[in-house]
């Protein structure tokens, strides 16, 4: 990735790459049949933070010049905007008014997607997020709905230290990250989609795995590493089911 400068993390286990999930019948009561399946293989590999606050890699440039998804573009930009704006000199309730708003941005891509592709005539598919395979993309989700119809999610700065490339030498630096105040699993879990769709082992790792990354780079980083995921989801998706007309 060809960032001008970033920092990166050091000394923290990578994610669980396994999916557990019980394919057949009934487990502890969930009807497994319901079940979003997860693929933790999909998670970003969060080994650095960059400078600009973008979309990953080609993706911004791709997103911004195509000729079909410009609502869904303007969105993007509106969802890194806010939960990248969140930071320590800020109030926690400022900080999580600005997540909240950048979640409702998320979930309002599907949608978007969906306009840009009519207004153009465009016969593809967008992926929709109950589709995707992505555990973050469902855990933005997820969150999205909690703040919405169930509680706010509060903030709060964690003092931690990172490893800074932007100088000739790597240095060692204090950074304050701004982190969802509870654990992740506890805020999901106030979701009734949580509770009915998804694999409980499943859930918990993928909020592990927010949790962990969320103590070094920040909840508003993370949030941006999703959103380009699922951006790139909807771009892949429209380009395959045009293929497939197209053959």
């Amino acid at each position: 990735m060809n960032y001008c400068s970033k920092i990166s993390k050091s000394n923290t286990a990578g994610a669980k790459t396994a999916s557990l999930i019980c394919n057949v019948g009934w487990c502890d009561g969930i009807n497994m049949k319901t079940i979003r399946s997860l693929n933790f293989a999909t998670l970003p590999k969060m080994n650095g933070m960059p400078i600009l606050i973008r979309l990953d890699d080609e993706l911004e440039t791709e997103l911004k010049e195509s000729n079909i998804f410009q609502e869904m573009y303007e969105r993007s930009q509106a969802v890194l905007m806010f939960v990248c704006k969140a930071n320590k000199e800020y109030e926690p309730w400022r900080n999580a008014a600005y997540l909240r708003a950048g979640l409702n941005e998320f979930y309002s891509l599907e949608d978007a997607a969906k306009r840009d592709c009519k207004i153009n005539g465009q016969q593809g598919k967008p992926a929709m997020i109950r589709e995707s395979n992505n555990p973050l993309v469902h855990l933005m989700y997820l969150l999205r709905h909690v703040n919405v119809h169930a509680q706010i999610s509060n903030t709060r700065i964690h003092n931690t230290s990172v490893i800074s490339n932007s100088g000739e030498n790597p240095e060692e630096i204090e950074w304050k990250a701004v982190i969802l105040d509870k654990p992740t699993l506890e805020q999901v879990h106030r979701c009734n989609e949580a509770k009915k769709y998804y694999d409980p082992v499943e859930l918990e790792q993928a909020t592990k795995w927010v949790d962990e990354n969320q103590y070094i780079f920040g909840i508003g980083e993370v949030f941006r590493r999703g959103v380009s995921a699922y951006c790139r989801e909807i771009l892949q998706s429209v380009n395959c089911n045009l293929t497939a007309q197209q053959g």
